[in-house]
């Protein structure tokens, strides 16, 4: 703090000589007419320490601020959180959007049903799993008779897999 007391006597001497050096001459001043509580707080207000910092020929000012901070009721104190801004709830909902912006052709599953659809990803399934069997036996082979029977074999699954019975 003691480091403040040069800069205030510099910035009072400077007001002095400014008011000085201004040239109002002193009979036009009026006599101090202040009474004890305002020598109080002039007092008080000079006590407290400066806000005025010269460094580097920089004018710097810091100001605190002390606020309450407003609730939750008070920040939403006239807005109705469950019908929105506007009367009779929102204009759209997600699902009206979404229904808006895609197009019909990709809406329907063309009558497929859900379970037909697990059919479908099922036997998919297996019958890249068979494949995948059968092309690493045909690497393994030794000779061209049991490629074919590999091969058979193949048709058969397949066959059984598509429901014409394995014939």
């Amino acid at each position: 703090m003691s480091g403040h007391r040069p800069i205030r006597a510099r910035a009072q001497a400077a007001l002095t000589a400014a008011l000085v050096l201004s040239g109002v001459p002193a009979y036009a001043q009026t006599p101090p007419t202040q009474t004890p509580q305002q020598l109080e707080r002039i007092k008080t207000a000079l006590a407290r320490p400066n806000t005025l910092i010269l460094t580097d020929g920089q004018v710097r000012f810091y100001a605190e601020v002390v606020a309450k901070w407003p609730s939750v009721e008070e920040m939403f104190r006239g807005v109705d959180l469950l019908n929105g801004p506007t009367k009779r709830g929102a204009p759209m909902t997600h699902a009206e959007y979404l229904g808006m912006v895609t197009p019909r052709e990709m809406v329907s599953s063309a009558g497929i049903k859900p379970g037909e659809m697990l059919q479908f990803v099922v036997t998919n399934w297996i019958g890249q799993m068979l494949v995948r069997k059968a092309l690493e036996e045909i690497k393994n082979a030794r000779d061209a008779n049991e490629i074919q029977k590999i091969r058979d074999r193949i048709d058969r699954e397949l066959a059984a897999l598509i429901g014409r019975g394995g014939r």
